[in-house]
């Protein structure tokens, strides 16, 4: 009797969960970089420069080749793993120059739809403030599974990444080296 009521009140809890966590992760980070918006907007919507600064290659030991026009909506990001084999790509689908980069992703794995947008505002002639907002709507029951093997986590983290390897870039520092900048005090 015991177990039964352990395992009812496990599957009452796991329904719980299922129906209370949230389907949809949305996060903003920001970051302010010494160089101009059309620089930045520039070092974003080109893909053959994205994948100078960003962290997802390095990290998920991706190759990446571009497809389209690059630097035009419907340019790609393609990814390949290891052998050589197509796991997804990004595309961007918006562009409003010197203001915003909008990207959708496409993966295999669980159904979602990720989206990505990069808003540039400009805080001066040589400086430039990146609001990176991340919006995915993730189909249940992935949407418990990837928060509780935090993949939520890891990929706002790849994210902020991304931001400093985007800093660097511009900057003309190092490109992204799998370490973030160290935080301004």
């Amino acid at each position: 009797m015991l177990v039964l009521s352990l395992f009812v009140g496990a599957l009452v809890g796991l329904l719980i969960a299922l129906f209370c966590t949230p389907r949809v992760v949305e996060y903003v980070e920001t970051i302010d970089i010494k160089a101009n918006s059309a620089s930045v907007y520039d070092a974003i919507r080109y893909q053959r420069d994205l994948m100078q600064w960003s962290a997802w290659p390095s990290e998920t030991g991706s190759e990446c080749k571009v497809a389209g026009d690059d630097g035009e909506v419907g340019a790609q990001t393609v990814f390949f793993d290891k052998k050589g084999n197509r796991f997804g790509h990004q595309s961007v689908s918006n562009l409003s120059p010197i203001r915003e980069v909008s990207f959708t992703l496409e993966s295999k794995g669980p159904p979602h739809v990720p989206t990505l947008t990069f808003n540039l505002v400009e805080m001066g002639e040589d400086s430039t403030r990146v609001l990176l907002s991340f919006r995915n709507d993730v189909t249940p029951p992935f949407h418990l599974i990837q928060r509780l093997i935090g993949i939520t986590r890891w990929t706002r983290e790849m994210h902020c990444k991304d931001l400093d390897g985007l800093k660097r870039f511009l900057e003309k520092r190092e490109t992204y080296t799998g370490e973030p900048l160290a935080k301004a005090a």
